[in-house]
């Protein structure tokens, strides 16, 4: 039996069982109601009460367990085993569909903390290495120019003694660019759209491309987290169009549609298939969710060719 069928049922049988003391039993009702009437109807309603509350119970004791269930996972331990569903149709169906979610969600959760993982590791071993390369080797070079200082002349001594100063400066234009990799400097100073101009500007100079810029004039307020967001979705989105799409203009834009703000990066270059695999679409993606956010990808053209990554955030104030 269904739930439907189940909660019919019981509550008709109480119907029923009613009327059929009623129609047996010597009871009577007087035009005026007395005082024992009035008592046996009372006693009689609250039976009756009674039988479908317990009926009622029973019927919905799948749901109870399912909800008591649902309240019990803990999203920081695998899921436990379960075994086929039974019971009432709708129940089981309910329960198996819940089953796939949680199995779903923390196979997610999972594949979210690995690339989470990754993605640190990563960037732990990028910065890691520009500090070797870049760093290291200018104070090694500053190192080895004051090695033995005290034993040449005035003018040699003048002569690495500016080498020194000018390695020192490397190294200290070296840890500026790698802390701009970490927190990009001109968001803060600038604010999101003078950080979106400087980087249509960078790729511009660095991969000879002809950028096309199209912001609006004042870019609504957004939260420090959600400009971050912004910034780092076309910071990626031009940094594949540079070293993936093969193509010779892009256009970078940003404006108000309704309570949303859209941040559009398309190019005219080969085109992809809805996915762009090992070029951080995924985590741009996730960074839209964590904005509140979505994030699409497709063709820029009709004819399929180019590529269009479209951002869309909430302003605040209308999360």
């Amino acid at each position: 039996m269904t739930l439907l069928q189940r909660v019919i049922a019981g509550n008709a049988l109480v119907v029923f069982v009613g009327a059929l003391i009623l129609a047996l039993s010597p009871a009577t009702i007087s035009p005026r109601i007395t005082g024992d009437e009035a008592l046996l109807l009372a006693a009689g309603a609250t039976a009756a009460l009674a039988a479908n509350a317990v009926l009622m119970r029973r019927a919905l004791a799948p749901l109870r367990s399912l909800a008591a269930e649902m309240a019990a996972v803990d999203p920081l331990r695998p899921a436990p085993p379960r075994g086929p569903r039974e019971g009432v149709a709708e129940v089981a169906a309910l329960g198996r569909a819940y089953d796939t979610m949680v199995h779903r969600l923390l196979a997610e959760r999972h594949a979210s903390a690995g690339r989470a993982i990754a993605a640190q590791e990563a960037e732990r071993a990028r910065i890691g290495r520009e500090l070797h390369d870049e760093v290291g080797q200018a104070l090694t070079g500053v190192a080895l120019e004051l090695q033995g200082l005290e034993a040449v002349d005035a003018a040699a001594r003048a002569e690495r003694l500016g080498a020194a100063r000018e390695a020192l400066r490397a190294a200290a234009d070296g840890v500026h660019e790698i802390t701009h990799g970490l927190r990009p400097e001109p968001l803060e100073d600038f604010g999101l759209r003078g950080a979106l101009v400087a980087l249509a500007s960078g790729l511009a100079d660095r991969a000879r491309l002809r950028v096309r810029r199209e912001l609006a004039p004042a870019l609504p307020a957004l939260a420090p987290a959600t400009e971050l967001v912004v910034y780092r979705v076309a910071q990626e989105a031009l940094t594949n169009v540079a070293r993936h799409a093969g193509a010779t203009t892009v256009t970078l834009s940003a404006r108000v549609e309704g309570d949303m703000m859209v941040l559009t990066v398309a190019d005219d270059g080969r085109g992809v298939d809805g996915a762009l695999p090992g070029t951080g679409v995924q985590g741009m993606r996730e960074r839209a969710l964590l904005a509140g956010g979505t994030l699409d990808l497709g063709p820029a053209a009709p004819d399929g060719t180019g590529t269009a990554v479209r951002l869309a955030v909430p302003v605040e104030g209308t999360a």
